[in-house]
């Protein structure tokens, strides 16, 4: 019984390493998407908003550490503005290359890693922070959903 009992055990582990991959998408070095969330970035910095508003979806939603809630398209633009009046000498350097993930069951998503530095036009003092953002396509192939991580302590530091 106790042999019996073990045999079991080493057939059970056996099988959870035998398992195939599995397959979940299909990563992207270069795609078209990856192309916008770039243009994106150029549209920015020239402070061009209806060019860079016209890359997302009417119902465009961002999140972004300095918020707790889900921002809207017509609340970014007012983002996007504030940040030029009080931001200057803004440059944003790709890190890597951004990867395309097109999952099999989720929207198509870019992902992307950005060094940013700026200078604050009160103080003259300069911020420099790592920003990893990801931008989930719609079927329209409009930006839907933009996710920013980055850590706001150089950004408050330079305002101080």
């Amino acid at each position: 019984m106790k042999n019996l009992l073990i045999v079991l055990l080493v057939l059970l582990a056996g099988s959870t390493w035998a398992q195939a991959p599995k397959k979940n998408g299909i990563i992207y070095k270069e795609h078209p998407y990856i192309t916008i969330v770039n243009k994106s970035n150029d549209l920015f910095i020239k402070q061009d908003w209806a060019g860079l508003a016209k890359l997302y979806a009417d119902t465009a939603i961002f999140y972004d550490p300095t918020s707790p809630k889900k921002i809207s398209l017509a609340d970014q633009k007012k983002g996007w503005a504030a940040i030029a009046k009080d931001w200057g000498q803004i440059k944003i350097v790709k890190v890597g290359y951004p990867d395309g993930l097109a999952y099999d069951k989720d929207p198509f998503t870019v992902q992307s890693w950005w060094t940013i530095t700026t200078v604050n036009k009160k103080t003259k003092k300069t911020a420099k922070f790592h920003l990893v953002q990801f931008d989930e396509f719609n079927k329209a192939g409009k930006i839907a959903v933009e996710i920013a991580y980055y850590d706001q302590t150089p950004l408050i530091n330079a305002s101080k």
